[in-house]
């Protein structure tokens, strides 16, 4: 028999606990001022290469093009990923227009909409202190508004995530609403299939499992909810696969095997790296509670609850370990896929009892200084590290933002010193605005980098009358540039991503650039976009191009 709300873990016995909740107003002022910044920040800077120029210019094609089942990039079909994300971001840009506040407006709502679910998810099972403590924490945890300030597919996928592992707690301790809640768990599950696939099952089906064996409870199983919940779950998630299936025979093959088991089991994707690399992403990606971080994951499992009745920490420990088990084991590791992970530690770190509390804000205060050092060891540093760069040019202006940064991080853990953190709760929310205002001026400054890595200084190079001439994009394909022209590009030498595609569509093709030289040769007015090195090859031979515009690396020449 599941408990009642009561029945969920004690937080922490603090000062004052029982009176009226004083620090509220200031809190709020603090996520106002956050939220501010990173509403700012986002209509600040230029797309980057690779994920925010596709991700945007995927929904911009369905916009235009009126295909909302199958997605297209370049013009070329891409079903790598389902289309929730894409539908959202085009409905997105029909309110708002094409910009990149519009494209990153989608993945920035989810990214509060997840602090928020851990705010009333602790509040409700736990206390307001708690609650407060595990949503700043969540907001200083450094790998959350660095990928919450990014147009990825993995912040939405971590919001339904946290959707339904919220309202499954809620759930399993509020038996008088059970059958709502697992809906509501079936609902969210299955619209983070929709938007990045079947690990959106995995992670919470692997969960009970574990849990269920760890904990030896398997009445877990009896308040799912099946009878409801399933057809809840397959009414959502099943019509886009069954519709791309028809319209493109062989999707659902391909989907699942090659993007899924096969990027799973197998190096296809060109992200390998060690069995260790997320346990590192996991230490930096939680600082400053990193150490703190790092006991929970080692004593997490013990129980907090007799058998049968149900242990809410127990189980965000089992959805912790097994999340970094699950990828660890995968040949394709990047830094995002441990997002998952950061609500339930949030929430572990925030319901530490309270002597443990005050030590553990205290040596996330001390870790916060020491960046802030290093920081500024950077600063001064940097002239020297850059000298002789090639892009030295462009890290060299970083210098003013990086002491800028060093300077909220020091104020902020100098604030939670001084003040030996008689209120971890305070604490905790001065760090995480401190450390999430830090993320966001560096994210910012990203900006002064942007020739690097995006194409929207050399999109402005072209101009308005050429807007609509082939343009070519050669042995190259920068992911930003069919965004800013508002137009698709005609590859050559190039197939990348895009290979699945031009299976369907090879007149879209030059496969050589012998090829294309032939055609660049023989044609009007044209344009062309390609690396540096190769643009001084093919002018060392003679093929006629007129420089419109460079940036970091690429240069955009044009025909006559």
């Amino acid at each position: 028999m599941s408990g009642s709300a009561s029945d969920a873990d004690p937080a922490p016995r603090e000062e004052g606990s029982g009176s009226p909740f004083a620090g509220r107003g200031l809190f709020v002022l603090l996520a106002a001022l956050v939220v501010l910044v990173w509403f700012s920040v986002i209509a600040t800077r230029p797309l980057f290469n690779p994920d925010e120029g596709r991700y945007a210019e995927i929904p911009r094609e369905m916009l235009v093009g009126g295909d909302w089942v199958i997605p297209h990039l370049d013009g070329l079909i891409y079903i790598e990923k389902p289309p929730l994300q894409y539908w959202a971001t085009a409905a997105s840009y029909r309110l708002f227009g094409l910009s990149e506040f519009s494209a990153r407006l989608y993945p920035t709502l989810t990214a509060f909409g997840t602090l928020l679910i851990v705010f009333f998810l602790v509040r409700a099972l736990w206390n307001e202190r708690a609650a407060w403590r595990a949503a700043a924490v969540l907001a200083s945890l450094a790998l959350f508004p660095v990928i919450g300030q990014m147009l990825s597919l993995d912040m939405s996928l971590c919001f339904y995530l946290t959707a339904a592992l919220a309202a499954f707690l809620l759930a399993q301790v509020r038996p008088e609403a059970e059958r709502r809640w697992m809906v509501l768990a079936w609902a969210a599950a299955a619209l983070g299939v929709l938007t990045k696939g079947l690990e959106a099952l995995a992670i919470p089906a692997a969960s009970l499992v574990l849990y269920s064996l760890i904990a030896r409870d398997a009445s877990i199983w009896k308040r799912l909810s099946f009878g409801v919940g399933v057809p809840v779950f397959v009414a959502i998630a099943l019509p886009w696969h069954w519709l791309a299936e028809q319209r493109l025979p062989g999707f659902l093959h391909y989907y699942i095997v090659r993007q899924h088991i096969e990027r799973y089991l197998t190096p296809l994707a060109d992200r390998e790296a060690p069995w260790w690399y997320f346990l590192g992403v996991y230490a930096a990606g939680s600082l400053p509670w990193t150490v703190t971080a790092g006991r929970v994951l080692l004593t997490g499992w013990r129980a907090r609850k007799p058998v049968p009745v149900f242990d809410p920490s127990r189980f965000l420990w089992v959805w912790i370990a097994f999340t970094i088990l699950f990828f660890s084991i995968s040949d394709s590791k990047l830094v995002p896929y441990l997002l998952p992970v950061m609500p339930p530690l949030a929430i572990l770190i925030a319901l530490r009892p309270a002597s443990a509390l005050r030590r553990d804000t205290i040596v996330a205060a001390a870790i916060t200084l020491a960046v802030a050092i290093a920081f500024v060891a950077v600063h001064f540093a940097l002239p020297r590290l850059l000298a002789g760069s090639a892009q030295g040019a462009y890290f060299l202006p970083l210098a003013g933002p990086i002491l800028r940064i060093a300077l909220v991080l020091a104020l902020t853990a100098a604030f939670v010193l001084v003040r030996r953190d008689r209120d971890p709760t305070g604490g905790a929310v001065f760090l995480g605005a401190g450390w999430c205002l830090g993320v966001l001026l560096l994210i910012r400054a990203s900006t002064l980098v942007a020739p690097l890595y995006s194409g929207r200084g050399l999109a402005e190079s072209l101009p308005a009358v050429d807007r609509t001439v082939p343009i070519y994009s050669v042995a190259t394909y920068d992911q930003t540039l069919p965004f800013y022209w508002r137009r698709t590009v005609d590859l050559a030498s190039y197939r990348g991503e895009l290979n699945y595609g031009l299976q369907y569509a090879p007149d879209r093709e030059i496969p050589t650039i012998a090829g294309f030289v032939a055609r660049w040769q023989a044609s009007g007015r044209a344009c062309a976009v390609m690396e540096r090195s190769l643009y001084e090859s093919l002018a060392a031979r003679g093929v006629p191009m007129r420089v419109l515009g460079r940036d970091g690396h690429r240069v955009l020449v044009s025909r006559r």
